[in-house]
Parts: C-alpha cells; sequence; structure tokens
C-alpha cells in the first residue's frame, strides 16, 4: 500500500476545487472539505483493523486489498455517509457523494501503483481478480507504524511525484473553478 500521509495529501489535494462549489459549502465547513476528503482516500486501510478483529485470513475478499477497495463499494460507503451529513437539498448530497468517492477511489489506483502486496480487487463485484497497474513505482508502505518509520524516506520519496501531481492539480482546480 502507499502510505497513509500519501494517501491523506491525494485525497484532500484533489478536494481542493470543492471549496468554491456552492453545494458542498452549504453542507459542510471550508476547513472540513479537504480534511474528510483526506480522511476518506486514507480509510479503505482500515480493512487491516477488521482483518485482525475477525481474524480474516489473506486472500479472502474481505482481506487487505479487497471488497473494501473496491470502486463500487467505495462509492456506495461515500453516499451513504453523505447522506449522514445532508438531508436537503439532494444537490448537496450529490456533489459531497461524488467528491468522497472520487478521493476515496485514488486510494486503491495508488494502491495499485505499489510494488509489493496482493493486489486490487477494484472492480469488485464485477471481478475478484486483483490488478496492478503494469507500471509500478511507489514502494509498498508496511503496514506497521512502526516498521514505516524505519523506511519513511524510502517510501515517501517514491510517492513525492505523486503527491506533488496532486497538489498540483488541486490548486490548478481550487484557481480555475468559479462558484
Amino acid at each position: 500500500m502507499a502510505s497513509a500521509i500519501t494517501h491523506f495529501i491525494v485525497g484532500a489535494s484533489l478536494a481542493l476545487p470543492a471549496l468554491r462549489s456552492k453545494p458542498i459549502v452549504r453542507v459542510i465547513s471550508g476547513w472540513a472539505i479537504p480534511v474528510s476528503a483526506g480522511l476518506m482516500a486514507v480509510a479503505p486501510d482500515l480493512d487491516t483493523y477488521a482483518m485482525r478483529a475477525f481474524q480474516l485470513p489473506r486472500g479472502t475478499i474481505y482481506a487487505h486489498r479487497g471488497v473494501f477497495h473496491s470502486a463500487a463499494f467505495l462509492t456506495a460507503a461515500s453516499a451513504l455517509l453523505a447522506l449522514s451529513f445532508v438531508r436537503r437539498p439532494w444537490r448537496s448530497w450529490a456533489a459531497l457523494s461524488l467528491m468522497w468517492a472520487g478521493c476515496a477511489i485514488t486510494h486503491p489506483l495508488l494502491d495499485m501503483l505499489t510494488d509489493g502486496g496482493s493486489g486490487v480487487m477494484l472492480l469488485y463485484p464485477l471481478t475478484a481478480h486483483r490488478y496492478f497497474f503494469p507500471w509500478r513505482p511507489i514502494h509498498v508502505s508496511p503496514l506497521s507504524i512502526v516498521q514505516f518509520f524505519g523506511r519513511a524516506g524510502y517510501i515517501l520519496k517514491s510517492e513525492a511525484p505523486f503527491s506533488a501531481a496532486a497538489l498540483v492539480i488541486g490548486a490548478f482546480g481550487w484557481l480555475v473553478r468559479r462558484r
């Protein structure tokens, strides 16, 4: 997996144009837009805690990078979470759902760029196949925080171009976005 730091930066950065979205700003404060988007981008890795808590074996659809990393699950989870924040107007619910889903889906896409792990079930429930991109420049981040800090420089250096690209795209989108 890519590190939680990079997942957060990418999700938060890509949400910057939403700071100028009336439907979203109507239901969530400005500071909460990039913070919530960053958290949504990190959230798929909560499956590791579920694996441990429920003693799920590796390789099942509920294991790390399984169903909880699928675009369908992340879109549905984002829509349900947005529903708990927004009752009306529906336009605000749709905009918040789409923003959170887009930011959450960056997570499996970044994981597909890593040089380790078991692949990502991006297209579940259509297929249980685990995917990687052919180009895998990101060094896999260990699940243990202690192990991560032993290799943080090596890992973050491989992730830096993706964080920088997301910051540039988000800032550009924020600049050109009109209310």
